[in-house]
């Protein structure tokens, strides 16, 4: 089996404190193979590709690039979300993270 270029291993997150959306997560991506990622609404799917593309840091767990575990710098930046649009009017503090490799 070729190894894997992009890896997850037990990604934990959550936006709220006390409201898991990953516990414990793997994941293993191999060049030439395809995947699919299948669950239902508000299962954690894009949650995950967040995670593998470095936009969230897990709360607990690793993402690997070719073996090498990837790391993130952690920015936080204010967003008013605004009135009538698809999101939640409240403020909140939102994550904007960075990744690079070591």
């Amino acid at each position: 089996m070729t190894p894997a270029v992009l890896e997850a291993r037990g990604l934990h997150f959550g936006y709220e404190p006390g409201r898991p959306v990953l516990t414990g997560a793997d994941l293993a991506l191999r060049a030439g193979r395809r995947t699919a990622v299948l669950g239902p609404n508000g299962g954690g799917k894009t949650t995950l590709f967040r995670l593998l593309a470095g936009a969230l840091a897990p709360d607990a767990g690793e993402v690997l690039l070719d073996g090498t575990p990837v790391r993130r710098t952690r920015q936080v930046a204010e967003h008013r979300f605004v009135p009538g649009a698809a999101s939640p009017t409240r403020e909140k503090h939102e994550r904007i993270d960075s990744a690079w490799l070591e």
